[in-house]
């Protein structure tokens, strides 16, 4: 019996270290997979910077390069379009305001 409670107790004793060790692992596996999320965000936001750089230079008429004018023609179309809806919106709360009255 004694063979037996001895044999259960380095079972179950494995089984604690492997759980254990898991557990570490997946604490270091979490903390890693943080930094390469940092790391993302991190170049999200420089490709962001050199877009808005990039537009920046449009706009001043200093891109050669024709896929990125293209680009930025694309943008400023839609910097159009949300200026002429904005507009839109404008006009029909004036014309909510007026028929209240």
């Amino acid at each position: 019996m004694q063979d037996f409670f001895n044999k259960a107790g380095k079972t179950a004793s494995a089984a604690a270290n492997k759980a254990g060790s898991k557990a570490g692992e997946m604490v270091e596996v979490g903390k890693i997979k943080s930094k390469i999320s940092s790391q993302k965000q991190e170049m999200v936001s420089a490709k962001r910077e050199i877009g808005q750089y990039c537009y920046d230079l449009f706009k001043d008429e200093k891109i050669a390069d024709d896929n990125i004018k293209a680009l930025c023609e694309k943008i400023k179309g839609c910097e159009d379009e949300i200026a002429k809806l904005e507009h839109e919106i404008k006009l029909v709360k004036e014309d909510y305001t007026d028929t209240d009255k």
